[in-house]
């Protein structure tokens, strides 16, 4: 059998480091990569290629190689790591029969003196796997070299100022409840680690805290606010007796005047659906903007009892119209949103609606297929969506209730244009891993399943067509 080639990408945040141990790892490696995030300058290490790329972790790294060199496995290790001899052999034998994917390898900081435990990390890619944190555990063990505390927060400095240049959303949890949550798996793992294991696991958490600030600080500096609290600029909020309005500043007072007067038992306007959790309506503005208006209604069981109470400090509505408004941003086709409407009610619970504005002649996918369209046309379907998914997940958008009512195809039937909708629980994240992108497509593999239960003509294949196209998309 073939031998794979093997290259070796050692990633540099600080400038004060020193790669040359780390790009001596890899016997195997048939090229040596120094990858070094902007402003990070330096004399080259010799027979080391220097590649700038944004962004200080793994994957980013490993992406830079693939797109230079078509090796078929990348190593990363950062610049104050060294592997273990058996970890080094068996990199060396990820060249022979290893299938496609990502490895990790345990990992040791040497800390104050002392060996200290640490989660695995992504070390190896074959193939075009992107996951950072499910595949196989490599035998051997990485070791950090860290340096004192004073160095450590040093380097957790530039780490975060790398990092952060990259993003444009910051969470709330990502200051207060999940840097709370990480601490407490630190010690957890290193409670047998002492006082070093303590300070360290202090160190690590002040780093993805700083991470978190430093995005806030530019996002906030650059004059844009950050997404979790604030409004894009082409809205405005309204004040009602009931609660409140978001709407577009251009159609101001066409949105507040219907968007006020709906009556959720009645609707308004044109009825076009009414799946059970939402009740939708088509209404012409006064300008001719043709706009479709959803009532929030819950799903399941508890529909009975609360059938369009919701409870949250962040409303649905407007949630959606943000991810939706960064979705657009990104690139990725969802419908424009035109307003949205809050009503405070009893016990602290809300109520809402999402007014977007109507994408002509669209249908769902499961109405598509429930038509029992000729096979060209429904595969060229198919092949839309699965690459309208690609997309949505490659520009960072989790998308966690992917289903066959939430795709909607319009154009022409040989050159489908496929949009998606319902944003209200998805999530925006740097990048979407693939354990993600996998429960994604099996939520909606169970859809098309329902569907099909239903008696909608549903072949058999078309999941795995789907998946077949979503994995060998560019």
């Amino acid at each position: 059998m073939s031998r794979r080639s093997l290259a070796l990408a050692v990633l540099q945040v600080d400038a004060n480091a020193d790669p040359s141990g780390a790009l001596a790892a890899c016997p195997e490696a048939t090229q040596r990569y120094l990858v070094r995030p902007p402003g990070v300058e330096g004399p080259a290490p010799a027979g080391a290629c220097v590649i700038a790329a944004p962004g200080a972790d793994r994957i980013a790294a490993a992406g830079a190689v693939r797109a230079l060199c078509p090796r078929d496995v990348v190593v990363v290790l950062e610049s104050d790591e060294r592997v273990s001899p058996d970890l080094d052999a068996a990199l060396g034998e990820l060249c022979g029969a290893a299938r496609a994917g990502t490895y990790r390898a345990r990992t040791l900081v040497r800390f104050l003196g002392r060996e200290v435990q640490a989660a695995p990390v992504p070390i190896a890619w074959m193939g075009g796997a992107d996951e950072d944190g499910s595949g196989p555990l490599l035998r051997g063990r990485v070791v950090k070299l860290a340096r004192d505390i004073a160095g450590m927060i040093t380097q957790l400095e530039a780490r975060a100022t790398s990092a952060a240049s990259t993003r444009t959303v910051v969470r709330v949890g990502e200051l207060a409840w999940r840097p709370a949550a990480a601490l407490a798996r630190r010690l957890r793992l290193r409670r047998r680690d002492g006082t070093p294991g303590l300070i360290l696991s202090i160190l690590e958490t002040y780093g993805e805290i700083l991470t978190a600030a430093k995005v806030w600080e530019r996002l906030t500096e650059g004059g844009t606010r950050v997404r979790c609290r604030g409004l894009p600029a082409a809205f405005q909020r309204v004040e009602t007796p009931e609660g409140w309005l978001i709407v577009r500043r251009d159609l101001r007072a066409e949105l507040v005047r219907v968007l006020a007067s709906i009556v959720p038992e009645d609707g308004v306007g044109e009825t076009i659906g009414h799946d059970g959790r939402g009740a939708t309506w088509r209404v012409t503005l006064r300008t001719d903007e043709r706009t479709v208006i959803r009532w929030y209604r819950r799903g399941g069981a508890v529909r009975h009892l609360v059938r369009d109470r919701y409870f949250g400090w962040r409303p649905r509505p407007l949630k959606e119209l943000l991810v939706t408004e960064e979705a657009r941003r990104r690139g990725i086709a969802v419908p424009e949103v035109l307003g949205a409407r809050v009503d405070r009610v009893r016990g602290g619970s809300y109520r809402g609606a999402l007014a977007t504005r109507e994408i002509t002649a669209a249908r769902t996918l499961a109405a598509l297929l429930a038509g029992r369209p000729p096979a060209h046309e429904r595969d060229a379907a198919i092949t839309a969506v699965a690459r309208a998914l690609r997309t949505l997940h490659d520009r960072g958008v989790h998308h966690r209730d992917l289903n066959a009512a939430n795709i909607l195809i319009a154009g022409s039937r040989e050159a489908p244009c496929v949009y998606l909708i319902d944003f209200d629980r998805a999530v925006l994240r740097a990048r979407v891993p693939a354990r993600l992108r996998r429960r994604a497509l099996r939520r909606l593999e169970r859809s098309l399943a329902k569907l099909a239960a239903t008696g909608v003509a549903v072949p058999e294949n078309t999941a795995a067509a789907v998946c077949r196209t979503y994995w060998s998309a560019a």
